[in-house]
């Protein structure tokens, strides 16, 4: 299966770097936190990440520019009905993981995947929680 977009829940100092790393790749991503103050945080934590290359002469600030623009923030989870991919990175929360697998089950296209940032919680339980655990991967990113 091809990834055209993904989509990544939790905006802080790891889903914000992941959401940048799949920008920089040149897919669009879709950013998702709970309120606005939250999201406008993940943004600010992408561009600076940007910022910091163009600082070092290593992108333009037009390809800075061009790269925001392949993330979508969103605090809904219909934005996630195109994704190819779901990339979970909030708290280390089992109950709050399972929630979130629990309702994009229903809001993302059958075929996409389903991916958890946890680095404690067992996978297995939260595949369970997804409705398609055949479906769902550990993709543990460090810290950036």
């Amino acid at each position: 299966m091809a990834i055209y977009k993904v989509g990544v829940v939790g905006g802080g100092t790891m889903g914000s770097g992941i959401a940048q790393v799949i920008s920089y790749s040149g897919i669009p991503v879709v950013l998702k936190e709970v309120n606005q103050p939250l999201l406008d945080r993940g943004l600010k934590n992408i561009r600076s990440i940007y910022e910091a290359r163009v600082a070092k002469k290593r992108m333009t600030p037009e390809e800075l520019e061009e790269k925001m623009k392949l993330v979508t923030p969103t605090t809904s989870d219909e934005a996630f009905k195109d994704v190819d991919l779901v990339i979970e990175a909030v708290p280390e929360i089992l109950e709050l993981k399972q929630k979130i697998f629990t309702d994009l089950a229903t809001k993302v296209k059958k075929e996409a995947l389903f991916a958890s940032n946890t680095s404690s919680i067992s996978i297995t339980k939260l595949a369970q929680s997804s409705q398609r655990p055949s479906q769902f991967i550990g993709m543990h990113f460090m810290n950036p």
